[in-house]
């Protein structure tokens, strides 16, 4: 008797276009993140502090798509250049809010443009309505993949 054979095209899988494409955009901007001494990690926990200030280590992990573990070691190294910092929260004395400090904002704000750019070439032969689409398509994937973790 035969044994069937199933063929699993890996260059057609959803996951590995979407993580091959965000390989290959990522390891480049963090090239371009070296002379300002921060890792993509890092970036991200910045950036994710720019736009929503005053996070939790738990609601920074999902913003900043890093475990708590790795995110506390990031928001330690942070902190250590004095581009966050720590604050208890004053109805739980335990939970302690992510700030970036001035410094913090004044570097993240340089960089942003940087991020504009890297974001804009990559989709540069797209138009606006197919932007809007990958985005939303993007968004539920991750939405849909939910119970997978």
């Amino acid at each position: 008797m035969k044994t069937l054979v199933q063929d699993h095209d890996l260059e057609k899988a959803i996951p590995f276009l979407v993580a091959r494409a965000g390989a290959r955009m990522g390891n480049a901007f963090s090239k371009a993140l070296k002379p300002y001494g921060l890792s993509l990690s890092e970036w991200r926990v910045c950036a994710s502090l720019q736009h929503t200030p005053n996070q939790t280590l738990s609601e920074l992990s999902v913003h900043a798509s890093a475990d708590i573990s790795a995110l506390s070691r990031i928001v330690d190294r942070l902190a250590a250049a004095d581009l966050v910092q720590r604050e208890k929260c004053g109805s739980d004395g335990r939970a302690v809010r992510i700030a970036l400090t001035p410094l913090g904002l004044d570097l993240t704000q340089e960089i942003i443009p940087l991020a504009q750019h890297y974001e804009a070439v990559a989709l540069s032969d797209f138009s606006v309505a197919e932007v809007k689409t990958l985005r939303a398509l993007l968004l539920r994937l991750y939405a849909n993949a939910t119970p997978l973790a």
